[in-house]
C-alpha cells in the first residue's frame, strides 16, 4: 500500500474454518476494526478495517479498499449539529453544521470570542462536543479518534517547532516519532524531501528555524503535519502577525495543498484573501453560525460587502444573525441535527507510532541536539559548575575535609558541604525549570499523534541527569583541588555520587515546577523559593531540632542530600566544634543513616516523577474540557 503509516508487515488476514481471522503484526500505528484497535480477532462481513490512513471493507471474504478523503469520491468533513457547553452552562458552540469536501479550503472567521479555535479543536478531535457529530472519511471523529488521529493534521496558532534546530533536523526527529519504526533513514529522508518540495522549502532545509521568515516558519509547521499525509489539515490563525505579502504566501500554499486533494480548514482573522477559499463559515459570539457559503455571496446574504460592518452586526446581534441563517437554510436539515454521538466511557491512550525505547531514544537525541545548538545555554551549563566550585575555595580555612583545629574555621567543612549540596540542587533545578513549559505546545501535538508521556519524560530525565552528573564532577574536581579530598575510605567517590544524586533529584524538582506553571515567565518565583527553602532546611545553617521545623525539613531533598554528604566525609568527626554537628545522628557514617537518607531521596524522586507524569498527560483536555476560543 502507498501509505506512509502502514508498516512493512502490518497485519495478516487469514481464511479459517471459523471465518476471517485478522491479526496485527505488531505494527507501529495499529490495526483497527470499526474504529477499535485490535490485536487478534475474527471479523464479520461488512467490517471496516483501518491500517494507517487506509480503510478496507470486508465484502464476501474479500477486501475492498474504500475511497479516502483525498480522492474525488471521499466524504471529506461533515459537521452535524455540533454544540459545546462547558462549566456552569457556558455555551461555546451552538448547532453548527457544514461540509468541507476534498480539495476545498474552508475559512472559519468571526469576531473575537466567537468560538473559532474551539470549533477547530472539536473538528480535530481534541475537544468533545456536548451534542452533534463530526464525520471524516465516514468515521465519527470522536468515537473513532484513535483510528483517525493520523489523518488529521492540526497546526496551532503558535509554532510547534524547536527554533534552534535546522528545518531538516527538526523534521527528521518528527519523522522518527510519527512514521513507522521500520522506516529506514532513506525512507524518512524521501518523505521529508517530498514535503519540503511540496511546500517550497527545499532551499531552507539546512536553515535554523529561528532564522526563517514568519511565512516560512508557518509552512515549516505545516510540514510537520504533512509527514503523515493527513487528508484533513486544520490551521489556527496561520497568518497571525504576518505582513500582507507573507499572508498571501501562506494562503497560496493552503490553496495548493487543497488542490492536491486535501480538505483544508483555516481559522483566520485575515479577510484579504478569502477569494482563495471555497467557502466561508462566519461565526457569531456564542459559536452561532451567521453565514456559510462562498465569499462572493456574503454581500447578497448579509446586505453588505464590508466585513467590518458585517462583524459589527453579528457581534451586536448574534442571535438574530443565527436565526436569519437558519431561516435561509429552511430551518431544517443538517442545521437542526442535535444528536448525542457515541462516546467511549474512558479515554484511550494514543496508539504508539513506535516502541517506547525508540521514542525515548529519539527524544533524548533531540534534546542533546537542542542543548548543543543553543550556544548561550551550553555556555551557561559549562560556567555554572565552575563558579560553584570556585565559591567553595572562598570559604576561610585550609583544613578542607580534615579535622578543623582552629576555632575560627571550625565550620569550614560544614560550609563547603552547604555550597556543594545547594549548588547541586540549584544546578539540577535551574537546568530543567523552563524545559517542559517551554515546549508544552510541541509536546501536546506530539502526544496527540502517539508520543508516550513516559518515553518523553524518561528521555528528559536521562539527558538532564547525565548533564548534571558532568556538572557535579566539574564542581567537585575544583573543590578537591582547592580543599583536598575527604579522608574517609572512598570518601571522594562517595561524596561525588551523593552530590550527583542530589543534583538528579534537583532535576526532578525543576521538571515538576515546569510541568505546573503556565508560562516560562512564571518559573522564576518558584525557582527562587525552592532554592531558598532548600538552603534553610538542608541542616547545614543551623540545627533542625525545633518541633514542626524538623519535620518540615523532611520534605526537602537537600536535607537528605546534605545528610548523605555529611556521612560521606564523617562531618561530626572533622567538625566537632560546629554546633550543627552536635547530637545529629543523621550525619554519622553508618548503615542506618545511609539507608534512611537514601530511601527518603528515593521516595522524593518517586513522588516527583509520578506528579510530573500526571501533569504531562493531556488526554483529559480532549474529553469534554473547555478549550481556548
Amino acid at each position: 500500500m502507498d501509505d506512509r503509516l502502514i508498516s512493512r508487515t502490518h497485519a495478516q488476514l487469514t481464511r479459517t474454518a471459523s471465518g476471517l481471522r485478522l491479526q496485527d503484526l505488531q505494527s507501529s500505528n495499529g490495526t483497527y476494526v470499526s474504529g477499535h484497535r485490535i490485536h487478534d480477532t475474527y471479523i464479520d462481513d461488512g467490517a471496516v478495517i483501518t491500517c494507517g490512513n487506509t480503510d478496507f471493507v470486508v465484502d464476501g471474504q474479500q477486501l475492498r479498499r474504500l475511497p479516502t478523503a483525498t480522492s474525488s469520491s471521499g466524504d471529506g468533513v461533515r459537521v452535524e449539529g455540533v454544540s459545546l457547553v462547558v462549566d456552569r452552562g457556558l455555551q461555546l458552540l451552538e448547532d453548527i453544521s457544514f461540509t468541507a469536501a476534498p480539495g476545498t479550503v474552508t475559512a472559519v472567521i468571526g469576531p473575537s470570542g466567537a468560538g473559532k479555535s474551539t470549533l477547530s479543536s472539536v473538528i480535530a478531535g481534541l475537544a468533545t462536543p456536548s451534542s452533534g457529530h463530526v464525520f471524516f472519511d465516514g468515521h465519527d471523529v470522536h468515537a473513532d479518534y484513535d483510528a483517525l488521529r493520523t489523518r488529521i493534521g492540526m497546526v496551532p496558532q503558535h509554532d510547534v517547532l524547536h527554533h534552534t534546530l535546522t528545518l531538516r533536523r527538526a523534521l527528521s526527529y518528527a519523522a522518527e516519532l510519527r512514521l513507522p519504526q521500520d522506516f529506514s533513514p532513506i525512507d524518512r529522508d524521501q518523505v521529508i524531501d517530498g514535503v519540503l518540495t511540496e511546500l517550497d522549502l527545499t532551499a531552507q532545509r539546512d536553515t535554523r528555524i529561528d532564522r526563517l521568515s514568519g511565512g516560512q516558519r508557518k509552512r515549516a509547521s505545516v510540514a510537520m503535519e504533512l509527514l503523515t499525509s493527513p487528508a484533513l489539515l486544520i490551521l489556527d490563525e496561520p497568518t497571525s502577525g504576518l505582513d500582507p505579502a507573507l499572508d498571501r504566501q501562506v494562503m497560496v500554499t493552503l490553496r495548493r495543498l487543497a488542490d492536491a486533494g486535501r480538505s483544508v480548514l483555516v481559522v483566520t482573522h485575515s479577510l484579504t484573501h478569502l477569494d482563495m477559499c471555497d467557502q466561508v463559515l462566519l461565526l457569531a459570539p456564542g459559536g452561532k453560525t451567521a453565514f456559510c457559503g462562498p465569499a462572493h455571496e456574503v454581500s447578497e446574504v448579509m446586505g453588505s460587502s464590508d466585513w467590518a460592518d458585517i462583524f459589527g452586526y453579528v457581534a451586536a446581534h448574534p442571535d438574530t444573525a443565527h436565526h436569519q441563517h437558519r431561516r435561509r437554510r429552511g430551518g431544517s436539515g443538517t442545521n437542526d441535527v442535535t444528536v448525542v454521538p457515541h462516546r467511549r466511557s474512558k479515554p484511550s491512550p494514543p496508539p504508539p507510532t513506535s516502541s517506547a525505547a525508540h521514542q525515548a531514544s529519539t527524544v533524548a537525541r533531540r534534546q542533546c541536539r537542542l542543548i548543543i545548538a543553543d550556544r548561550g545555554y551550553l555556555a551557561f551549563l559549562a560556567v555554572m559548575p565552575i563558579v560553584l566550585g570556585l565559591l567553595t575555595l572562598v570559604i576561610p580555612g585550609d583544613a578542607g575535609f580534615t579535622v578543623a583545629t582552629h576555632p575560627d574555621t571550625a565550620g569550614e567543612a560544614v560550609q563547603i558541604l552547604i555550597i556543594l549540596t545547594i549548588g547541586a540542587t540549584f544546578m539540577g533545578t535551574a537546568l530543567t525549570v523552563r524545559d517542559l513549559v517551554g515546549e508544552r505546545a510541541i509536546y501536546h501535538r506530539e502526544h496527540a499523534v502517539g508520543l508516550r508521556p513516559g518515553a518523553y519524560l524518561t528521555a528528559k530525565i536521562a539527558v538532564y541527569i547525565a548533564a548534571t552528573t558532568g556538572q557535579t564532577a566539574i564542581m567537585l574536581a575544583i573543590t578537591y583541588l582547592g580543599k583536598g579530598t575527604p579522608t574517609t575510605p572512598s570518601g571522594a567517590i562517595t561524596l561525588t555520587v551523593v552530590t550527583a544524586t542530589t543534583a538528579a533529584v534537583g532535576v526532578l524538582v525543576g521538571l515538576a515546577i515546569s510541568a505546573t506553571v503556565h508560562s516560562t515567565e512564571q518559573t522564576m518565583p518558584p525557582l527562587v523559593i525552592a532554592i531558598i527553602a532548600q538552603l534553610v532546611f538542608c541542616g547545614g545553617l543551623f540545627q533542625l531540632t525545633t518541633p514542626v521545623v524538623a519535620q518540615l525539613s523532611w520534605l526537602f531533598p537537600s536535607h537528605w542530600g546534605y545528610a548523605l554528604a555529611a556521612g560521606a566525609v564523617d562531618l561530626p568527626t572533622i567538625a566537632p566544634a560546629a554546633p550543627q554537628t552536635h547530637d545529629t545522628a543523621l550525619f554519622t557514617p553508618n548503615l542506618s543513616s545511609l539507608v534512611l537518607s537514601g530511601s527518603a531521596l528515593l521516595l522524593t524522586a518517586t513522588v516527583l516523577i509520578t506528579y510530573t507524569s500526571t501533569r504531562l498527560n493531556p488526554t483529559a483536555r480532549r474529553h469534554g474540557q473547555r478549550t481556548p476560543s
